[in-house]
């Protein structure tokens, strides 16, 4: 199933595997992170997006409610570790659709996101762009 459950430690083993802050040169290589990176993505029921980015060479999280920094898991090719108000949530991306499902490492609540809309000056999202 793609959506875990609390306790999150159990259920989504990367809640306590080695992640890793991404550098820019990471995040381009990565076929996922250029996933992550060609759209704004909603957040739950917030349509104002989150946004997973590159600044001054670092990987950058940027949400409503704050920014933060994102990387990988070095155990799986499918989830993006994101750090932010001093929460790590762990986001599972679906290889078949446009979307992901974030679990708080904490407590085990998830939350969804879809894509909202490409980056600015990135133009139309063409067909398959999310598959990796």
């Amino acid at each position: 199933d793609f959506t875990w459950r609390a306790p999150a430690r159990r259920c989504f083993s990367s809640c306590s595997d080695r992640t890793t802050p991404a550098a820019e040169a990471a995040v381009r290589a990565s076929p996922l992170g250029r996933v992550a990176m060609a759209a704004a993505w909603s957040w739950g029921y917030n349509t104002e997006g989150v946004r997973f980015a590159v600044e001054k060479g670092e990987a950058v999280f940027i949400s409503p409610w704050g920014h933060g920094r994102w990387g990988f898991v070095d155990s799986r090719d499918d989830v993006i570790f994101v750090d932010f108000v001093q929460e790590i949530h762990m986001l599972g991306f679906d290889r078949k659709e446009a979307r992901f499902v974030s679990t708080r490492c904490k407590d085990g609540d998830t939350v969804g996101g879809r894509p909202l809309r490409a980056e600015p000056g990135g133009g139309a999202l063409p067909a398959g762009w999310y598959k990796w």
